[in-house]
C-alpha cells in the first residue's frame, strides 16, 4: 500500500499534465522524465523481409529501445512492454517513419541482440522455402505526446 501511495504521489508530474487516472510505476516515470529531458529518443524495430517476395515483411521485435549495445533480450522485452503501455495510455508516440536526424543508431547496429537476430535469419536461409531471408533494422523515434 505504501508503494502504491508513492506511485500515486508522482502521477502526472512526468510531463506537466494528467492522462487519466492510470497509475505509473517508478520505471515508467523515470523513462518519461528521460524523454522529457531529451524531447526525442531513438527506437528501432527488427523486421524480416524477403529477397524473393517483394511484399513479404514481418515485424520480429518491436519496439526496441537500447541504452547500450549489450542489453539483454529480457530487458528489451520488458522495456518494449513498458513503451507500448505508455503509448496506449497517451504519454508518448513511437514512429518508425521518423528516424532521428544526425543520430547514428550505433548501439542498435552493433548490439548483441541485432547480431543474434541476423545470425538467426542467416541460419534460416538454409531451409527450403524460407522466405524471411533479409534482416532489416527499421529506425524510428519516441516523442512525448502532449495531447490531452
Amino acid at each position: 500500500m505504501h508503494e502504491h501511495e508513492h506511485e500515486h504521489e508522482h502521477h502526472g508530474r512526468c510531463c506537466g499534465h494528467h492522462h487519466g487516472h492510470r497509475e505509473l510505476s517508478e520505471a515508467h516515470i523515470a523513462f518519461l522524465e528521460e524523454l522529457e529531458e531529451h524531447h526525442f529518443l531513438p527506437v528501432v524495430r527488427f523486421m524480416v523481409e524477403s529477397s524473393r517476395e517483394r511484399d513479404f515483411s514481418v515485424e520480429a521485435l518491436a519496439p526496441v529501445y537500447l541504452r547500450h549495445k549489450g542489453e539483454t533480450m529480457e530487458w528489451v522485452m520488458e522495456t518494449g512492454e513498458m513503451l507500448r503501455d505508455l503509448e496506449m495510455a497517451g504519454y508518448l508516440t513511437i514512429d518508425y517513419g521518423y528516424a532521428l536526424e544526425n543520430y547514428p543508431y550505433t548501439e542498435y547496429r552493433e548490439s548483441e541482440l541485432y547480431a543474434y537476430f541476423c545470425r538467426t535469419i542467416e541460419e534460416g536461409r538454409e531451409r527450403p522455402g524460407f522466405l524471411g531471408d533479409t534482416p532489416v533494422l527499421e529506425l524510428g523515434s519516441i516523442a512525448p505526446s502532449y495531447e490531452d
